[in-house]
């Protein structure tokens, strides 16, 4: 029985230290995998762009996503505003540019303690015709009335997925789009 515990510690610890061996040889790896998937990403960005550089939503999408989209961070895509209109264009770009289907999109609501969370949550899921099942969490935020006179009533919405591809294709677009319009 002893002679049975001492091979199997002693199998246990080879393991172990093989394993501690092999994992910055499957670190680099895993890494290069990301990188080459990444330069396909950039490769295909490219080639899309263009085609779609002729299609205004595409061109609204962008610039809108460019002022008002996340640009750090590794696949959220992500844009927050105020405004109803320029969401209902960000869904459209989402939707029937990128191809994002309507139900893997997520809203987000901040808001106000003195605006009512229900009326801004049935106002953005009407305004946007997203469900409001679709809706995380609603952030409230202390009142900032006594510091600003105009005042928000429907909070500040942020449509968002995540998709690593589509957020290293968006970032590619936009130096794209700069460098088109600076020729």
């Amino acid at each position: 029985l002893k002679w049975s515990k001492n091979i199997s510690d002693k199998l246990a610890n080879n393991s172990k230290e093989k394993s501690r061996k092999n994992i910055p040889l499957m670190n680099k790896r895993r890494l290069e995998i990301m990188a080459d998937r990444h330069n396909l990403y950039i490769k295909d960005a490219r080639d899309q762009f263009k085609v779609l550089k002729r299609n205004p939503l595409f061109i609204a999408g962008l610039c809108l996503y460019w002022g008002e989209g996340r640009k750090t961070g590794y696949g959220l895509v992500s844009v927050i505003n105020t405004d109803a209109e320029i969401m209902h264009i960000m869904i459209k770009f989402y939707t029937e540019i990128l191809k994002v289907p309507l139900l893997r999109l997520r809203g987000a609501l901040f808001i106000y303690n003195d605006i009512n969370e229900a009326t801004a949550l049935s106002y953005w899921s009407k305004e946007l015709n997203l469900p409001v099942s679709q809706f995380i969490k609603t952030q409230i935020l202390p009142s900032r009335s006594k510091l600003t006179k105009n005042k928000l009533k429907n909070g500040i919405c942020n449509v968002y997925f995540s998709n690593s591809e589509i957020k290293i294709k968006i970032i590619e677009w936009l130096k794209l789009l700069a460098l088109d319009m600076r020729e």
